[in-house]
């Protein structure tokens, strides 16, 4: 497989400005697959009650848009109803989750009450420390079958996994090698930049860490706050600092393993106290000036900011382009910039080589509940979830919002994110940063979190920051190794 460059990605992605238009392909229905007792896996055998939740898919209350209501869609309901329709026997009900509630505390709570649905959009990293608790159906067996919703000779005819991207679906497999979602679509982000205000003042977008200084103290003499929040180019900027580490950590030059990151904290490889790790601070602590004063609020409306012109630059998701072409109150023009890259002038660590593109299989991930085994309607839930996945199904969900971008082959995609969406599925990307938070435990990722805020706050210092952090990746790293049996010599 040829893989894109970090630089090449820069150059491809960093000016783009361009919505996500995806199309369906159409792929007429293969021969029925069978489950591993060889019964029929589709067809009129499939029978019950299945529930479904399915987070960013769950269809709007109203199909009327509005500026509350800026992506109205229910094409998860249309393919249900499909569904059901062809499997007289089987009813679909979409769950909606109070909006109230965090998405992991509901999943929790429904978990411990055993009221949880069958198909629950859910963290891989978040399944991955959930393991021993028996919540979730390990998917590998079902993934080794035909998808028997895709035509024969297309990818996933003879094996489902085929149909997914191998890069970013082999990055969600846990610390027992073991899939437990099936990862539907890809995300990327961008810089998103007010047009007019740089053109106002004279600005470019940036390309490298230095320039990106300059172009935020020059917004800093204007009416606009440079840049909204600071979020997934932290960890880039980590991931710059660690790049002459990534032959040593991961040697394979492949996904960087749980394993491989757990063995590099515990063999003095990956830690806080690393002069690599120190200038990751420095670089960081340099950005906050430029933030807008609520940072680190919780429930910041950042993209109301952007939208009102309070704030020059937002750092977000490629959902953001469907949500900004979709909006009628957009009432200036927009761009983005990719990842400002550190270069050697920036910092002795950097190899002057652009960021990894952040994304990958960390939107719609769903997951089989156990509780599915409990009902006895394992063969429902995994046929329904290849209905939904086969390309003819898929395309069409996710181009209703266009606000995500495929991990499933035969979904086109519109030309403009051609590039970010091979870079994403042919390069690495966050799968081979050993600085992304996904690659810890929960518990530990979120206290780190709270620690570098309160250093960005000047609430502890570096020193202190920095033994608070290898404190825990040492915890993390102790506790994976033993429970997992890695070996780190």
């Amino acid at each position: 497989m040829n893989k894109l460059s970090r630089r090449s990605f820069l150059r491809s992605v960093g000016m783009a400005g361009a919505g996500v238009a995806l199309a369906a392909c159409a792929a007429p229905a293969a021969p029925a697959a069978q489950d591993s007792d060889g019964d029929d896996m589709a067809g009129d055998g499939m029978t019950g009650d299945l529930q479904i939740w399915v987070q960013h898919y769950t269809p709007t209350e109203s199909m009327e848009q509005g500026p509350n209501n800026p992506l109205p869609h229910n094409m998860i309901q249309v393919i249900s109803d499909e569904y059901m329709a062809d499997h007289p026997g089987a009813t679909i009900e979409i769950i909606r989750k109070p909006d109230n509630l965090a998405s992991h505390e509901w999943i929790v709570t429904q978990q411990a009450g055993g009221t949880i649905p069958h198909i629950v959009w859910t963290h891989s990293f978040w399944t991955q420390d959930e393991i021993d608790k028996n919540w979730w159906i390990a998917l590998d067996p079902f993934f080794e079958q035909p998808n028997p919703y895709v035509a024969a000779g297309d990818p996933g005819s003879e094996r489902w996994l085929d149909q997914f991207y191998e890069i970013p679906t082999e990055a969600k497999r846990g610390p027992d090698g073991k899939h437990y979602v099936v990862p539907i679509d890809l995300v990327t982000t961008f810089f998103f930049f007010n047009q007019n205000v740089f053109d106002e003042h004279g600005l470019s977008a940036p390309s490298t860490y230095g320039e990106w200084i300059e172009v935020q103290e020059a917004l800093l003499t204007t009416d606009t706050i440079p840049n909204a929040r600071l979020a997934w180019y932290e960890s880039q900027v980590g991931a710059m600092l660690y790049a002459k580490k990534d032959d040593i950590i991961n040697a394979d030059g492949g996904v960087a393993s749980l394993e491989e990151v757990g063995c590099a904290m515990k063999n003095g490889l990956y830690s806080a106290t690393d002069p690599e790790y120190g200038d990751w601070f420095r670089l960081v602590k340099q950005l906050i000036p430029y933030l807008a004063p609520d940072w680190a609020a919780e429930g910041a409306d950042f993209n109301r900011k952007f939208l009102q012109k309070d704030v020059g630059v937002f750092e977000d998701g490629s959902w953001r382009f469907g949500y900004l072409k979709a909006d009628p109150l957009v009432d200036f023009e927009w761009s983005t910039f990719y990842a400002p890259t550190i270069t050697e002038a920036d910092s002795p660590y950097a190899i002057g080589e652009a960021a990894p593109p952040i994304g990958g299989a960390t939107a719609a991930q769903w997951a089989l509940a156990t509780k599915t085994e409990q009902d006895g309607i394992v063969p429902l839930a995994v046929d329904f979830l290849r209905y939904v996945t086969a390309p003819q199904n898929a395309g069409r969900m996710i181009s209703e919002t266009g606000t995500f971008l495929p991990n499933i082959k035969g979904v086109d995609v519109n030309p403009d994110l051609k590039e970010p969406l091979r870079a994403i599925t042919e390069g690495l990307g966050e799968a081979g940063m050993v600085t992304y938070p996904d690659k810890i435990g929960t518990e530990q990722r979120e206290k780190i979190a709270a620690i570098w805020t309160d250093f960005k706050l000047d609430v502890v210092t570096q020193d202190e920051a920095a033994e608070k952090i290898n404190e825990l990746l040492l915890e993390y790293a102790d506790e994976a190794i033993e429970k997992n049996g890695w070996d780190c010599g």
